[in-house]
């Protein structure tokens, strides 16, 4: 049996991990109602000349995959609209939006047990700042779930 030090200590740390909602840019968040989140970089795309919101003529793009694996349907649309920041100093990153590419107009809906949903979300970084980024998607339950924090680079 372990002292009572080495359980309290245990029970911190499980309670620490089941907590942490953040990872790697292109890995995946699983919370305990059995969502999962996955945000990937899809590197740079060029965006057209009437494009809202570009860098340099192109835009930053993430695939943003939401997993029901739950047993009651999720309205995932607040989950459609990450907050995107990118290097040093955590500069809020402007959303794009693409018409001609599809960029900036998915928006995830009701996802039943089971299911799974995909959108393209496209943010204004600098090029230069693309190694430092963070994609912050709002949890399940906007009131009770933390959100899952990804961070790296494009």
């Amino acid at each position: 049996m372990a002292p009572a030090g080495e359980t309290q200590a245990a029970a911190a740390a499980n309670t620490a991990a089941a907590s942490d909602r953040s990872a790697a840019i292109g890995e995946t968040v699983t919370y305990d109602s059995g969502v999962k989140v996955t945000v990937k970089s899809l590197g740079f795309q060029p965006v057209g000349q009437y494009a809202v919101g570009a860098v340099e003529g192109q835009a930053a793009v993430f695939e943003l995959t939401v997993e029901n694996g739950g047993k009651e349907e999720l309205n995932a649309a607040l989950m459609s609209l990450p907050k995107v920041t990118y290097g040093a100093s955590n500069a809020k990153a402007e959303s794009v939006i693409d018409s001609g590419a599809g960029l900036g107009m998915n928006m995830l809906s009701t996802i039943l047990p089971g299911e799974t949903q995909q959108a393209k979300v496209a943010a204004a970084i600098p090029a230069a700042e693309a190694g430092t980024v963070r994609v912050e998607v709002t949890g399940p339950s906007a009131f009770t779930d933390k959100a899952a924090i990804f961070k790296g680079a494009l």
